[in-house]
């Protein structure tokens, strides 16, 4: 692969991971913005804590989108994993001045938040570890080579993606070969030796028949 196609590709999984961050943790923080006036009514500290994870959201949000430093999104993981327990504390064992909370599972808002807190937590590590990286560069190749026409498959990229499947494929079955050889060489050694014994008695008798 190129190295204006390698930088493409880096660009792109950065971007892409950006983005899918950003709106995941706004998404966070603009459902608690709306359930915040209904947890006033149970309690207000409840309402303020909606509040306060809208906020830290937004921030979050606008960090990994302006900067993409690891402090943003380890800021928005902070926010969705204390609301993911918190929304598991309370449905367990109820809130102080909330007990009603206990059992109510049923919540349409509270599940859609966490669809979105563990997302945004599935692509924490994506985001700031170099083998979620990798794993996403890895992905987008694979979806490029199959977007390619016939007439295309035979570039240097598509051909690089070949070399490194056909390499893992002769990985894998090296051990496999192994063992068929293992296998097979002893019935070959004994195959030669028949035949090898074989062509010396026809020669043999051929001697004695042209002697008698």
């Amino acid at each position: 692969m190129s190295l204006d196609n390698q930088e493409t590709t880096q660009d792109f999984t950065s971007k892409t991971l950006t983005w899918f961050g950003a709106y995941f943790i706004s998404f966070v923080g603009l459902l608690h913005l709306l359930l915040s006036g209904e947890h006033f009514g149970y309690a207000v500290y409840l309402g303020l804590l909606f509040l306060a994870n809208f906020a830290v959201s937004a921030v979050a949000a606008l960090g990994i989108l302006w900067t993409g430093r690891r402090w943003a999104w380890l800021l928005g993981a902070v926010v969705a994993g204390t609301a993911f327990i918190g929304f598991l504390v309370s449905r367990v064992f109820g809130l102080p001045k909330f007990p009603e909370a206990a059992g109510q599972w049923f919540n349409f808002g509270g599940w859609m938040a966490v669809g979105f807190e563990l997302a945004f937590l599935a692509a924490v590590p994506l985001a700031l570890t170099r083998s979620g990286r990798k794993l996403v560069e890895k992905e987008q190749h694979r979806i490029d080579a199959e977007r390619l026409p016939p007439a295309r498959q035979e570039t240097p990229e598509h051909l690089d993606l070949v070399e490194e499947e056909m390499r893992d494929i002769r990985n894998r079955m090296a051990p496999d070969i192994r063992d068929l050889g293992s296998h097979l060489e002893p019935r070959a050694l004994g195959e030669r030796s028949k035949q090898s014994v074989r062509a010396r008695a026809s020669g043999f008798l051929r001697k004695l028949r042209e002697r008698g």
